[in-house]
């Protein structure tokens, strides 16, 4: 079993089943495969001062100054297109490689405010490979 999560907020219902919402103890004491973590989750680590181990972490392009300890870090943000932007080679919790391309964003996705699509969004990437159909 691969470990994924996702720290804070309410986004928990958008993201893919393998990446469940974690609270500050298990955050603390386990190394990640991919972490998201929403503009809540980035002020909490700031406040703690200490962030967990990962491979991959995903939040707010503004966020990014947040006490991180990954190997990957991906900072998502708005763009005036309806699609996920891949600006860069990635590389998704199953090893695959993610190359630069525009994904087009499934239309009932347009319900969820920017921050929490766009995670959603990159989050199934990450740890899918893939958006839900």
């Amino acid at each position: 079993m691969v470990d994924m999560a996702f720290f804070r907020g309410g986004l928990g219902r958008w993201l893919p089943p393998s990446v469940p919402p974690v609270d500050e103890a298990v955050l603390l004491r386990r190394c990640w495969e991919l972490l998201v973590l929403d503009r809540p989750g980035t002020a909490r680590l700031a406040a703690l001062g200490r962030a967990p181990l990962c491979r991959t972490v995903l939040l707010p392009q503004e966020n990014t100054a947040a006490p991180l300890r990954a190997q990957q870090v991906v900072g998502c943000g708005l763009t005036p297109r309806p699609v996920l932007c891949v600006q860069r080679r990635l590389t998704a919790v199953n090893g695959a490689a993610i190359e630069p391309q525009d994904i087009p964003l499934p239309l009932r996705w347009g319900r969820l405010p920017p921050e929490a699509l766009l995670l959603a969004a990159g989050a199934w990437l990450l740890a899918e490979g893939r958006l839900p159909d």
